[in-house]
């Protein structure tokens, strides 16, 4: 992955080739098997073949040796209840006793293909191994595995009857239940239960994952989750029909993207990030932002508050110098004597950080208006300065290099809605669109719009971020990627990945709970010497 050409990026481009994986709805999935079949010549009774055989693959890895383990396959009539046939019979070859239990006949001609293979092993199955009962949904009390072949990806309406019961069914077993494709019930694309869904510890999804594993309640269905791929071209991935489609980051794609210092740098080559933030009684936000922007590696971070806290932030940090800006009798910031102040640093600043602790004085909001009009790098647009910059996308088209990094209070009221139900995937994208700048929309999981009207999901975080203090070191790690020459779209993704790994990191050996925000700045430097063992 390229870390900067102009304002583009491999990540704009084409975020396959740079390790990031693919996450594509529902609609998408059936028409890249549609394309496979159609322009690839790959017959569906293959494709069902493949992914049943590479499901089988990883249960075997999962759970070890089949020889002497009973497994009992529910399947439905679709396509899904034939992949659960082959795995039926794969493992059964491998040595297992299963029995598969059909909720009803199968339906597409390659399931029923797939079927009467089946019940050519059970006619000449001496060891008594094989029981096929397409008309009871009764099952051994006990067994070592269970596997959901229920429903695919294309249900959407709430489970009812034999459906639900069999799903329950599922749930209240005390063994592992792996899902194929995907936990029958949930919804593929929004990651909520159709009424109900299936509570899986293993997720054997094919071509790709789907939005739904991470978004909605999602997370709480699938278990681990492994892709099968069962033959369809990547290259199908670019096609109009499919589109669009979204990623989701790595480890891989992240360590390739940090940027390296050159030997022969400098503090200035190295890129110096500008910090403009703090209120009376909000002198904290600032500095985790500066301390984050230095840590993350920019060669000289400044950070400019209103003269009454410089003295808090002069003593707190010893590495940044902190600047004082005239301050209103209200408490504001004085827009022109203020400005005055910060010019020579203006100048030498590769990127800007504004609105950490800032508040929302209106001589404040004056003076944040008149910084984002007149600054010419890129800048990270947070918290307070999130309004302002709000009236100006609003009222002006042209392209801005900003990253705007609202939580999902903030988004609300920066688009004027009480209801964030719709798809957090289709928001994000959408209004990185609309505004035309890079937005990281924070939350479980933060996702990252891209103005290429495409988006990342973050791979990493937990809930020890729900601590005061994440969002500031957030944007400070998003300002010293700028700094050091990456694209908008990459110092996003880059910093929103890198800061969920130090959450991650730290959860592996705490309680989550106990975080707080200078412990993700401390974690930052294991979180990258971790990535860069990546490469």
């Amino acid at each position: 992955m390229e870390l900067h050409t102009g304002n583009q990026s491999v990540l704009d481009a084409d975020p396959l080739l740079a390790g990031f994986l693919p996450l594509v709805r529902a609609e998408g999935q059936k028409v890249l098997d549609h394309l496979t079949i159609e322009e690839f010549g790959i017959p569906p009774f293959t494709l069902m073949e493949n992914a049943g055989r590479g499901a089988a693959l990883i249960i075997e890895q999962s759970y070890g040796p089949m020889p002497g383990r009973k497994v009992v396959v529910y399947c439905g009539s679709g396509n899904n209840g034939g992949d659960g046939y082959v795995v039926a019979r794969i493992l059964y070859n491998r040595g297992a006793h299963v029995s598969v239990f059909s909720s009803k006949p199968p339906a597409s001609p390659e399931a029923k293909n797939h079927w009467v293979l089946l019940e050519k092993l059970q006619s000449s199955d001496s060891s008594d191994r094989l029981h096929l009962n397409p008309a009871t949904h009764e099952g051994p009390r006990t067994a070592d595995l269970y596997i959901d072949a229920l429903f695919g990806i294309g249900i959407n309406r709430p489970l009812k009857g034999m459906a639900a019961e069999l799903v329950e069914r599922l749930n209240a077993t005390n063994a592992p239940v792996i899902a194929l494709d995907i936990p029958s019930g949930l919804d593929a694309d929004l990651g909520l239960p159709h009424g109900t869904a299936v509570h899986a510890d293993l997720t054997l999804t094919f071509n790709s994952h789907k939005p739904g594993f991470f978004l909605g309640e999602g997370p709480a269905y699938t278990g681990h989750v492994s892709v099968v791929h069962i033959g369809v071209p990547p290259s199908l991935l670019t096609h109009d029909a499919v589109r669009p489609v979204d990623w989701i980051s790595t480890d891989e794609a992240i360590s390739s993207a940090i940027p390296r210092r050159d030997p022969q740098a400098h503090k200035y080559s190295a890129g110096m990030v500008l910090v403009i933030g703090g209120s009376p009684g909000l002198s904290g936000a600032p500095m985790l932002s500066s301390r984050a922007a230095a840590r993350i590696g920019a060669g000289y971070v400044a950070c400019a508050v209103p003269k009454s806290i410089q003295p808090i932030l002069a003593g707190a940090m010893t590495e940044i110098p902190a600047i004082g800006l005239s301050e209103s009798s209200d408490g504001g910031i004085k827009t022109e004597a203020a400005m005055h102040t910060l010019q020579p640093w203006l100048a030498k600043a590769n990127a800007l950080v504004i609105g950490p602790g800032l508040g929302r004085n209106p001589n404040t909001q004056q003076f944040i208006r008149t910084v984002l009009r007149e600054c010419s790098v890129p800048v990270v647009v947070d918290a307070d300065a999130l309004v302002t910059a709000t009236e100006l996308l609003n009222t002006h088209d042209e392209p801005r290099n900003w990253i705007l990094t609202p939580h999902t209070g903030e988004f609300k009221r920066m688009i004027k809605s009480k209801d964030l139900s719709r798809n957090r995937l289709h928001l994000a994208r959408e209004w990185a669109s609309n505004w035309n700048c890079t937005l990281i929309l924070k939350g479980s999981p933060s996702i990252i719009g891209l103005t290429t009207e495409r988006a990342v999901v973050c791979s990493t975080g937990n809930p020890a971020l729900a601590t005061a203090g994440t969002g500031d070191v957030l944007s400070g790690l998003c300002g010293g990627l700028l700094a050091q020459g990456c694209s908008s779209s990459i110092a996003a993704v880059c910093a929103t990945h890198i800061g969920g790994k130090t959450a991650d990191q730290y959860a592996e050996r705490n309680h989550p709970g106990t975080m707080i925000a200078g412990d993700m700045i401390d974690g930052i430097s294991d979180a990258l010497n971790s990535l860069l063992r990546e490469t």
